[in-house]
């Protein structure tokens, strides 16, 4: 009888179909290795990015914290030591930790805070009619909302899924500080323009300090002063920088030059050629000045900010930051308005993601210690504990160093003594 051939084919198919499903033998833990990878990939970002937070608002759960690290600590020792499957368990453990504890944190201070600091600002600027303000004010509150939304969605996902519920509660975050910074933003809008022109001066005498020289030309100068300055010709400037006398730089400069000349003309032409791109750079940084600064005069900051930003590196956090510190110095802190300027400075800080002090992570991370070492040290006092009395008893106690074969010997003479005087006495009892 002659067998069909589809028959052989379908009963290939179904063999290899079998041997698709039919789980792996035991003993390959690649699985394993890369589930317990990507785990601790995530929980370090969930513990850094908690730090963060922590740091500059939760003083008063830096031990629930540090409990945390510590679980993530011994994770990454587990995974070391091949122990994925401990190392899966205390990953899982920090991050059950880590979830009420970043919940509490969106809680109290962002989701709170953020409304109240929007809440705070919105009177000054619904007050400014500037369009562009209220703008980003709807912004704001559009995005507290969604942190709220996020919160709600991290909270009632499953109980059990930790770094979905982290996920969540870190998005929520992220919203609350763009509603911040779109909040600052808007307050900086509802300026009036005399306001702003301090803002600005104020922002580049902060670049001055820092060792930037876009625009130094023009500070503390104002009036007709300020009017020469802008109708300057770049000749008069670098007839007026050439006469001053060369700093200590340039003169060791010039002395590595003809040092360089005298033996090596080709690094001489590339040092000129670089001094022509310098020359460059200067002369078109002097005519951007000048257009700034007309642009500051009449008002158009918007205009000038396009070209500001391409001398003041992180211009959003360093135009708002100025703000604060122009308002401030103003009078309007908290005993004159509702709004405390100074105490928006670390949220300012916070909503960048940066550090507003010194990281808690970094003063408790050389404390913590390996799980097993701990362990050990407790077994072994436990162990002393319980019969430690029975030891000193029964047990004298070896000295490092020392043999056990001499100490037997020095304790066999010792030991037949005592029989052969027992001996002796009872003979004589006899």
């Amino acid at each position: 009888m002659r067998k069909a051939p589809g028959a052989s084919v379908f009963l290939k198919a179904a063999a290899l179909l079998i041997m698709l499903a039919w789980p792996a033998p035991p003993g390959f833990a690649s699985t394993d290795q890369l589930t317990t990878e990507r785990m601790l990939g995530e929980n370090k970002y969930f513990v850094y990015f908690a730090d963060v937070c922590i740091t500059n608002f939760g003083e008063k759960k830096v031990e629930q914290f540090k409990d945390v690290y510590q679980l993530h600590f011994n994770a990454e020792v587990s995974y070391l030591q091949s122990d994925y499957k401990a190392a899966y368990k205390r990953i899982y453990q920090s991050q059950t930790q880590e979830a009420e504890l970043v919940a509490g944190i969106l809680k109290d201070f962002y989701l709170e805070n953020s409304k109240d600091i929007l809440d705070q600002i919105a009177p000054d600027i619904i007050r400014s009619k500037q369009s562009r303000a209220k703008l980003y004010l709807t912004l704001a509150y559009r995005d507290r909302a969604l942190a709220l939304n996020y919160y709600t969605i991290g909270d009632a996902s499953n109980p059990k899924l930790y770094s979905y519920k982290l996920y969540k509660y870190i998005d929520a975050i992220n919203m609350a500080r763009r509603a911040k910074r779109y909040g600052f933003l808007a307050l900086y809008e509802s300026q009036t323009s005399e306001v702003k022109q301090k803002i600005f001066n104020h922002l580049f005498e902060m670049e001055r300090e820092a060792g930037g020289q876009f625009y130094n030309r023009f500070l503390n100068k104002s009036g007709d002063d300020f009017l020469k300055e802008i109708n300057r010709q770049y000749e008069e400037y670098e007839k007026e920088a050439g006469s001053e006398p060369a700093p200590k730089a340039d003169k060791k400069d010039a002395a590595d030059k003809k040092d360089a000349a005298e033996k090596k003309p080709e690094i001489v032409k590339e040092k000129e050629g670089h001094g022509f791109e310098r020359k460059v750079e200067k002369r078109v940084r002097f005519r951007n000045e000048k257009t700034v600064a007309q642009y500051l005069l009449n008002a158009e900051f918007e205009k000038g900010e396009d070209l500001i930003r391409d001398y003041v590196e992180d211009f959003n956090f360093k135009i708002i930051r100025a703000t604060f510190e122009v308002l401030a110095a103003k009078g309007k802190d908290s005993r004159d308005s509702a709004a405390g300027y100074d105490s928006f400075l670390q949220h300012h800080t916070d909503n960048y993601g940066r550090l507003a002090k010194h990281s808690v992570l970094e003063s408790f991370a050389g404390s913590v210690k390996v799980e097993d070492y701990v362990e050990k040290g407790g077994d072994k006092d436990a162990k002393g504990g319980g019969t430690g009395d029975k030891d000193a008893k029964g047990k004298e106690e070896v000295k490092p160093g020392t043999d056990d074969k001499a100490v037997k010997k020095d304790a066999k003479p010792e030991d037949k003594a005592p029989d052969k005087k027992d001996e002796k006495k009872g003979e004589g009892a006899k």
